[in-house]
């Protein structure tokens, strides 16, 4: 099965998105093995020091696993939901597991964005964490529908 981990800075503190994030989990359950890990936001006052400690926690936990790297960041590329669903199924196909990177509230470090195989956009507008983790749930799913041709993208 089809392996992907969402890498997450924090808990979910809202109930909506804790709910619809449970949601898009509950949907793709099936068709792929996801895994989403929270790390432990960083408690430091100063955002250059939070961003380095949180990147740091992220790098050792990506050296814990293995598969193809993509960081969701504004600096990134964006694509159509056709274009995801047709890149994922090309890493499904090879037998690639992806390791996906959501960061904090200060984003992520250069050193993180480096490790990168891939750097995708969400949004061109900026994205609340928690949002960000449903809407990226949604696509992900919304990816696996496209592929199996259903009527839920149209």
């Amino acid at each position: 099965m089809f392996k992907v981990t969402l890498l997450c800075v924090g808990p979910l503190k809202s109930s909506w998105a804790a709910g619809g994030c449970n949601q898009y989990m509950d949907r793709v359950r099936g068709d792929l093995a996801l895994e989403v890990l929270e790390l432990p936001a960083s408690r430091e006052k100063d955002p250059a020091r939070q961003l380095q400690e949180e990147s740091s926690r992220i790098l050792e936990a990506v050296e814990k696993r293995s598969g193809v790297l993509w960081v969701l960041d504004e600096r990134g590329k964006g694509m159509t939901s056709e274009e995801f669903s047709s890149v994922l199924q090309r890493h499904r196909d090879a037998g690639d597991a992806i390791i996906f990177i959501l960061g904090g509230a200060f984003g992520l470090s250069d050193a993180v964005r480096r490790r990168a195989g891939k750097i995708l956009r969400l949004s061109e507008m900026t994205l609340p964490h928690e949002l960000c983790r449903v809407f990226f749930l949604e696509q992900l799913y919304r990816a696996v529908q496209i592929r199996k041709k259903s009527r839920y993208h149209h």
